[in-house]
């Protein structure tokens, strides 16, 4: 028997839940809806009228001394301060009230039960006059209903004394005691569930099922009955008269200390419970941005990936990486690094719907779940809004800072079935993406390097290194300045027995994080010499190049090794040059810089790939034993079509001279590019205009065919003049 919130439990018994503080309280009960006053009017009128028609018709009933006294009971009960949880509050007139009903005429006990139901906020003027008689009327109304019941079922005096009003052995008044009880106690519940409904929105039932829960809610069916053994004494015994009330002090005593325990002991409950939550809360949110973490991000996709699966619907996961957070971090510090995530997290959920989930999944890397996908397109838009949000300058503590990032995207159930494939595929895409530059990608199946069928390739490394499966492709280089061959690059290429011949892509990266790396850059060095010194003995003396993957030069035994080869094969060291990534610049260590000062002194030529996409510096070029760069292909081939090209490889060309290296030109692919970069100034020149990587067979031939004097070619590709260089003779330039 309850009222939820302002209504304080105003029953004889339970008097419901409290929402808020009381000055919030305060507030409510002078904004209340038409719905409710019509409810309380509903409520009232009724057992008003009937209380003032039984005065007047029958005052003798409310005359008699015994009446006031059971009321003035009634309100000590009503009043009496039980602690309850922050939620509930409780009466102990439940008793009182259900005895009178029983010993009393209806219209006497609704009288008691309407003058004693006493709210100490009605004294302080807390709630409007129509709650304060709605709250009395509502407990009236449920002794009428426990008096109308039990005088149904049980013979009464109504002339004769109190003690003499029931006729009949005691154990004859438990059921209609019981009975009424029960009525009373599930209208009053039901009254006040229904108030609760009125002014909250919530179910009648929910609201019902919310009273009774928890340790307070069993102990109030707990009190219930042993209330009820009171009642059973009090209106069983006969000659008590006004003294039966008496017989409800030791339950109520009782009873107030039981609820100072259970109120300890739900306190004790919430607090566990809250701290509870809050483990669960921390173990599922990053601490940093208060988004979701890696943990509850997965589960959330397991759970999304389930429900796709029950609809055949679709769902996309999109991984976004910062793009040069590290610099940020280490020019600003990491206090800055951390307030731009927690400005970052906010800004991009803005941008998704609203049951799309966003999560921190570590560092500067953030997950997103797109359930219920519609299309493909709907997740290339949102990523179109991530990027766009991204170019907006995050203001940190007053400084601006420009972030972009690097998205990418996998789908369900197209691109994988389960969530661990889902972010492996989403995590390629959007490495491909930085690789590219930035801006989202969607995962291809090109773009992995760790597929079923590559991962099943890489097994078979070892053993086509046995059977020799792996063979050396040489691309030449020309000179600019007379068109003549000045050297060539090594290039590796796998001639599998079902695949046919695969190119370096899809098996070098996986080789290089395994132990067949070494294996393999011996075999590739072994090779080469090897074919040098073939060459050599045919009168061909040119400089080869090797591509060297930048774990090669964590080896320290790698420059002994190479010096052994050298011997082995008696090739001059000057025409063996090793090729380094532009990006090796920046990974560099003391480690490796030991090994490339060690194969400098060996003699072997240093040359550095690809320059010009990556972002080293100077010093390094100054301090490292470099002598030759190699102008990235991507420039040379829209060097003639885009402007920014074409002033990059001239700028290039420049730095190289001023620094005294060797520049060539990769990517050459017509004349015009060709004689534009003799024009720069630029030493080499390698790439299809000059002629497409040769096998070592067809190398030989491209040479002899241009009748080239080539045992005069010095390892700096600059031809030496001496006795055998006969004037006249015929020098074919290349193309």
């Amino acid at each position: 028997m309850s009222e939820v919130a302002e209504l304080e439990l105003d029953t004889p018994a339970l008097r419901g839940q409290r929402i808020g503080r009381r000055a919030h309280q305060i507030r409510r009960t002078h904004d209340r809806r038409p719905v409710i006053r019509f409810y309380e009017l509903l409520v009232s009128i009724p057992v008003v009228a009937y209380l003032f028609w039984s005065v007047w018709t029958d005052p003798q009933m409310f005359t008699d001394w015994y009446v006031f006294a059971w009321a003035a009971a009634v309100m000590v009960a009503e009043l009496l301060p039980v602690p309850t949880n922050v939620s509930m509050g409780f009466s102990l007139s439940f008793p009182l009230e259900l005895s009178a009903a029983l010993l009393f005429p209806t219209p006497t006990a609704a009288a008691i039960a309407f003058l004693g139901s006493a709210d100490a906020r009605e004294f302080r003027g807390e709630i409007p006059p129509l709650k304060a008689v709605f709250v009395r009327s509502q407990i009236a109304l449920c002794v009428i209903a426990e008096s109308a019941i039990f005088n149904h079922t049980v013979t009464r005096n109504v002339h004769a004394a109190l003690g003499d009003v029931l006729q009949g052995p005691p154990w004859k008044l438990i059921l209609p005691t019981l009975l009424a009880a029960i009525v009373g106690y599930a209208l009053n519940t039901f009254l006040v569930a229904t108030y609760h409904h009125f002014q909250y929105d919530t179910p009648i039932l929910a609201t019902i099922r919310k009273m009774h829960e928890g340790v307070f809610g069993e102990f109030v069916l707990s009190y219930m009955a042993l209330a009820l053994f009171a009642v059973l004494v009090a209106t069983s015994v006969h000659n008590l008269g006004v003294f039966a009330i008496l017989v409800f002090a030791a339950p109520l005593a009782f009873a107030r200390q039981m609820f100072q325990r259970t109120h300890s002991l739900q306190e004790a409950t919430n607090e566990l419970a809250e701290k509870q939550a809050e483990n669960e809360y921390q173990a599922l949110h990053d601490s940093l941005t208060g988004m979701p973490n890696r943990m509850l991000f997965q589960l959330r996709l397991a759970d999304a990936i389930e429900a796709s699966r029950r609809v055949d619907g679709k769902l996309a996961v999109m991984l976004i990486d910062l793009d040069h957070f590290k610099e940020i971090n280490d020019t600003l510090g990491h206090h800055f690094g951390d307030l731009l995530l927690q400005e970052i997290g906010p800004r991009l959920s803005s941008v998704l719907r609203d049951n799309d989930l966003m999560a921190r999944l570590g560092g500067d890397e953030f997950g997103i779940v797109l359930p219920e996908l519609p299309s493909e397109d709907v997740a290339m838009r949102i990523a179109d809004r991530l990027l766009e949000e991204l170019e907006i300058p995050v203001s940190v503590e007053g400084l601006a800072l420009d972030v972009s990032g690097s998205v990418g995207i996998a789908l369900f159930p197209s691109q994988a079935n389960d969530a661990e494939a889902l972010l492996r595929r989403a995590d390629v895409a959007m490495y491909a993406a930085k690789e590219n530059g930035g801006g989202y990608e969607l995962y291809e199946d090109d773009m992995d390097r760790h597929n079923p069928a590559r991962l099943t390739l890489i097994g078979q490394v070892r053993p086509a290194l046995e059977t020799g499966e792996f063979v050396l492709y040489f691309q030449p280089k020309v000179r600019l300045a007379d068109g003549r061959a000045a050297g060539a690059e090594a290039l590796i290429r796998w001639e599998h027995p079902s695949l046919g011949l695969v190119p370096p892509d899809e098996f070098i990266p996986l080789v290089e994080k395994t132990v067949l790396l070494r294996p393999l850059t011996h075999y590739v060095i072994e090779t080469v010499l090897k074919q040098w010194r073939e060459w050599a003995d045919m009168g061909i003396r040119i400089p080869i190049s090797i591509n060297v993957s930048p774990r090669s030069l964590l080896d320290q035994e790698l420059p002994e090794q190479v010096a052994d080869q050298l011997r082995q094969w008696d090739v001059p060291p000057a025409f063996l040059r090793m090729e380094l990534t532009e990006s090796f610049l920046m990974g560099d260590s003391g480690r490796s810089t030991q090994v490339l000062d060690a194969l400098s002194d060996v003699g072997v030529g240093l040359s550095i790939d690809d320059f010009g996409t990556g972002y080293s510096s100077l010093s390094y070029l100054k301090r490292l034993p470099i002598e030759e760069i190699k102008v990235d292909r991507s420039f040379v081939m829209q060097m003639h079509v885009d402007a920014n090209d074409f002033m990059i490889v001239r700028a290039t060309v420049d730095l190289g001279r001023n620094l005294g290296l060797r520049v060539v030109a990769e990517g050459v692919e017509d004349l015009a590019t060709f004689d534009r970069l003799a024009e720069f100034g630029c030493d080499e020149a390698q790439g299809y205009y000059i002629s497409r990587p040769l096998s070592a067979v067809e190398f030989t031939r491209w040479l002899s065919v241009r009748n080239l004097e080539l045992d005069t070619i010095r390892p700096d590709g600059r031809r030496e003049s001496d006795q055998r260089d006969q004037a006249g003779q015929d020098r074919l330039h290349a193309v």
